[in-house]
């Protein structure tokens, strides 16, 4: 299984007749967890999700008909029943972001808007944040944008997540992106933007093929989209 990583915009889910086909075929565990949420956004975030995972399942012979999740120490789901399946969500605004492979795989999408520097300093290196400083202004809240996912996708790859500390490595751009610190096991990070939203996936495997494959939700039970 080569990675793939699959996008949705969310705002289809503003009509109601097609949020509650998604509502009605996922499972029972993401049921109780979209009612949880009091703003329709996040509910609908949250369906989203689960039905691109169902649509990757299916696209790699295995059974979405209902989910069991397990999660490992540090908080990261996994499908016990759907061996050598791995998978990671992220989601901001109105999209949603799925990442699949065959060996452990994290991501991260970001709406890029202002960035926060005060935030900055917390996530960067001395270095980066040199770095990030000398950027010129009208690319500033890009630079800030690629290094969040980027770092949050390498630490939800290793599973540890932000006990791993965003400015405990360093990323590194040239000549070829990827993150540094001894213990980070040899990887395949890759980064871009799509409508507005920086994004980054990292795999646990050197020289991955990474495809993107675009999803409607109107067409999902189709298991159609547009592959690039």
């Amino acid at each position: 299984m080569k990675t793939t990583i699959y996008f949705a915009c969310t705002q289809a889910l503003t009509d109601a007749g097609l949020y509650s086909r998604i509502y009605q075929a996922a499972s029972k565990q993401r049921r109780e967890k979209t009612d949880r949420y009091r703003f329709m956004k996040d509910r609908m975030l949250s369906l989203g999700a689960e039905a691109l995972l169902k649509h990757a399942l299916m696209k790699n012979g295995f059974s979405p008909d209902e989910l069991h999740y397990g999660y490992t120490e540090n908080g990261k789901p996994y499908l016990p029943e759907a061996a050598g399946f791995h998978f990671n969500i992220s989601h901001s605004e109105e999209y949603v972001m799925l990442a699949v492979s065959d060996t452990e795989t994290g991501c991260d999408i970001e709406k890029i808007a202002h960035a926060d520097m005060r935030v900055a300093k917390q996530i960067l290196t001395a270095n980066e944040y040199v770095h990030f400083l000398d950027t010129p202004e009208s690319e500033r809240d890009r630079m800030f944008f690629r290094y969040w996912t980027a770092k949050e996708s390498v630490m939800k790859m290793t599973g540890k997540g932000f006990t791993m500390g965003p400015s405990s490595f360093a990323i590194e751009f040239s000549p070829l992106l990827k993150a540094v610190r001894a213990d980070i096991p040899p990887h395949t990070l890759v980064q871009s933007e799509i409508s507005g939203y920086a994004y980054a996936v990292c795999t646990a495997k050197e020289n991955i093929q990474i495809t993107t494959e675009i999803i409607h939700f109107e067409e999902i039970t189709g298991g159609t989209g547009n592959e690039h």
